[in-house]
C-alpha cells in the first residue's frame, strides 16, 4: 500500500465514501496503517490511518463502523487493457467491494484512508 499524508496528493483520484463494518486484524501505530476483515463481503484491505484519528482508538480484533475514502492511481501503467477503465473513467459509481476486489489484484493501484471510527 503506497505510503502518503492524508492530504492525497495529485497521483490519486478521490473515488468514493462508504461506511461498512469492519473488524481489526492488525495496526502498525508508526506507520500509521492497518488491515481488516469487511464484515459484510468477507474480504480484507489494508488502509491508511488519518491523522485526524487518534491510534489508539484503533483497536485490534474490534469490530468497527469505518468511514473509509478510496482512491485510485491516476498512472495506469501495469494495468491490464480490460481493467483500465476501472480506474480511469471517474464519473462511473463503483461500490466499496469492487474496490475491495480490485485492491487484490492491484493493490498499488488502489487505497483506502480511515476517516471515522465508531464501535459497533
Amino acid at each position: 500500500m503506497p505510503i502518503f499524508s492524508t492530504s492525497k496528493d495529485s497521483a490519486w483520484n478521490y473515488r468514493i465514501i462508504a461506511t461498512r463494518p469492519i473488524l481489526i486484524k492488525v495496526k502498525n501505530d508508526n506507520m500509521r496503517k492497518a488491515v481488516a476483515i469487511d464484515l459484510s463481503i468477507d474480504l480484507p484491505f489494508g488502509f491508511e490511518i488519518s491523522k485526524n484519528i487518534p491510534i489508539a482508538t484503533v483497536e485490534v480484533e474490534k469490530r468497527f463502523s469505518a468511514t473509509l475514502k478510496v482512491y485510485t492511481s491516476k498512472s495506469v501503467k501495469d494495468i491490464e487493457n480490460e481493467f483500465v477503465e476501472f480506474f480511469g473513467v471517474l464519473d462511473v459509481d463503483r461500490s466499496f467491494e469492487d474496490f475491495v476486489k480490485a485492491y487484490w489484484i492491484y493493490p498499488n493501484h488502489i487505497t483506502f484512508e480511515l476517516t471515522e471510527i465508531d464501535s459497533l
